[in-house]
């Protein structure tokens, strides 16, 4: 039962903040993962990931990912995405390190980093710190003249989880970060997606599904994962999000847990619905699929 255990926990506590979902896989287990998430809107994205274990506390993880979206004046975007991290663990500590390119020929190249260090004080507590950084370059062209942009930030969060009842249990996060951006020329309303190509997307445009993608000046989550049996479980999160130059998205997302008996397979399926300042809603969904071993 122990695998299922696992399986179902990892499965839950998923990416909207990366560096905490770290803190759920145990340093001696391997994990192989596919996801994929779209919305009314035809935005999408699918990425896989690998873990492995390094010696008795230590493991590497890697993954690659590609993603469509469309900007709040019809342009579309499709980077790809690949990653790279480590960490290490002691018996009630741990902590990680993730790095990750994000790429769209000449219009997008995105680089970031997150750290995040987690600890155990008492059973069935947990709570951590992270930091990211992040830099990006866009290039497009306004009025038929070269533009670039380039934004900076970073950004300190904490997150944490509590184990309520044997079958109810809490988490939430916060992050807040700091951005700059400057440009060579002065975008306009007729200038299509150069803050979609920054992740600064505004408006209807934005979802759960390219989240990832802004840049988010603050962001809070908060949810709950109840245990229905050995092998399934449902979760519901809330999360709210102030965008870098204006936006909010506020949106709710529920996910089952659903282990495949004792074969370290669990099947992620998730639905929910994203509201942006205007009171514009988009709903989407997702199924992810991964093994533990």
């Amino acid at each position: 039962m122990k695998a299922a255990h696992f399986a179902i926990a990892a499965a839950l506590m998923a990416p909207t903040f990366a560096p905490a979902q770290d803190a759920e896989a145990p340093a001696d287990r391997r994990t192989v993962s596919i996801a994929v998430q779209r919305d009314a809107l035809g935005n999408q994205s699918a990425a896989a990931a690998a873990r492995v274990p390094v010696g008795r506390t230590g493991w590497v993880q890697a993954g690659v990912g590609r993603s469509r979206s469309r900007d709040a004046a019809g342009a579309t975007y499709r980077p790809h995405q690949v990653s790279l991290g480590g960490g290490v663990a002691g018996k009630t500590w741990q902590a990680g390190l993730t790095a990750s390119l994000r790429r769209d020929g000449e219009q997008l190249c995105r680089t970031d980093l997150a750290a995040a260090v987690d600890w155990q004080p008492v059973d069935g507590v947990s709570v951590g710190v992270e930091g990211t950084h992040r830099r990006a370059r866009a290039g497009g062209t306004v009025a038929g003249a070269a533009v670039e942009q380039r934004l900076s930030g970073q950004g300190v969060g904490l997150h944490g989880a509590v184990v309520v009842t044997p079958r109810l249990s809490l988490h939430g996060a916060t992050l807040h970060s700091r951005y700059r951006s400057r440009s060579t020329q002065q975008a306009t309303a007729a200038s299509p997606g150069l803050q979609g190509l920054l992740g600064v997307l505004s408006g209807p445009r934005v979802s759960v599904v390219n989240r990832d993608e802004a840049a988010l000046e603050r962001s809070h989550q908060l949810g709950a994962t109840y245990r229905v049996s050995e092998r399934v479980a449902l979760s519901g999160e809330l999360t709210q999000d102030r965008v870098f130059e204006g936006g909010q998205l506020r949106s709710l997302q529920l996910k089952a847990a659903i282990a495949a008996g004792d074969s370290g397979w669990t099947l992620t399926p998730g639905i929910g619905r994203s509201r942006d300042a205007q009171g514009q809603g988009v709903s989407f969904g997702s199924v992810g699929a991964s093994l533990a071993w």
